[in-house]
C-alpha cells in the first residue's frame, strides 16, 4: 500500500512538472486581432495628437507627441506579429513619412510653417490605419 502511494505521488508530481513545463497556449485569432485593433487605435489617438498642432506648440511638445507615437508603433508591431493578416506595411510606411516630415524641422522653423506639411503627413497615417482596422474588421 504505502509503494502505491510512493507511486502515485511521483507520478503526479512528474505530470504536475511536464505541465508547467508546457508552452503556454497562444491567443486565440479574435483576442489577438482584438490586440491589433487596440493597438492601432492607440496609434491612431497618438497621431492625432500630433495633428493638433499649432504656431503655439513647442519643438520639446512635438518630439513628447513623437516619443508616444514611437511607443504605439510598437505595439502595433508587436501585435500584428500574432496575426497574419494585418498587413501593417501601410502603417508603418506612412509612419516613416512622418518621422521624416518631424526630423526635417530644422531648429529655426517655426512649427506654423510645419504645421501643414505634420497635418498632411498625419492625415497618411490616419488613412494607413483606416483601411488596416477596415481589413480586421476592427470596431
Amino acid at each position: 500500500m504505502r509503494k502505491l502511494l510512493t507511486t502515485f505521488v511521483v507520478l503526479s508530481l512528474i505530470m504536475l512538472i511536464v505541465a508547467g513545463c508546457a508552452a503556454p497556449t497562444p491567443a486565440s485569432v479574435p483576442d489577438a486581432q482584438a490586440a491589433v485593433c487596440t493597438a492601432l487605435a492607440t496609434l491612431k489617438t497618438a497621431v492625432g495628437k500630433l495633428g493638433t498642432i499649432t504656431a503655439d506648440t513647442t519643438i520639446a511638445e512635438v518630439q513628447t507627441m513623437q516619443k508616444g507615437i514611437d511607443t504605439a508603433v510598437e505595439g502595433v508591431k508587436t501585435a500584428a506579429k500574432a496575426v497574419p493578416e494585418a498587413k501593417i506595411d501601410g502603417v508603418t510606411a506612412a509612419i516613416d513619412g512622418l518621422q521624416s516630415t518631424v526630423k526635417a524641422i530644422s531648429p529655426g522653423d517655426t512649427l506654423g510653417d510645419a504645421a501643414a506639411s505634420i497635418t498632411t503627413s498625419v492625415q497618411g497615417v490616419e488613412t494607413a490605419i483606416q483601411e488596416t482596422q477596415t481589413t480586421l474588421s476592427c470596431k
